[in-house]
């Protein structure tokens, strides 16, 4: 079987843990990109943890790329489903 990113047609998707995500909880969440991986956190964040998103929202005004730098490598090392 070709690898999913081989196919034009077949969408790669990851899921990772909030947690993993540095968020506060186990619920898995998928994603197709890096950028909308990102989102979704955002989201979920957003929606289920209001004093985890204030967090980052100040962790975002002091270093905007702090959380990429910290977690797109854990994105890049999840395995493709």
């Amino acid at each position: 079987m070709q690898p999913c990113h081989s196919s034009p047609i077949q969408r790669c998707m990851k899921t990772m843990t909030c947690k993993e995500l540095g968020g506060p909880c186990d619920q898995k969440l998928s994603a197709g990109s890096w950028d909308e991986m990102v989102q979704t956190m955002v989201t979920h964040v957003t929606g289920n943890h209001p004093e985890t998103a204030e967090a980052m929202k100040k962790m975002h005004e002091q270093d905007p790329k702090k959380w990429g730098r910290e977690t797109k490598p854990k994105w890049d090392a999840a395995p493709e489903a």
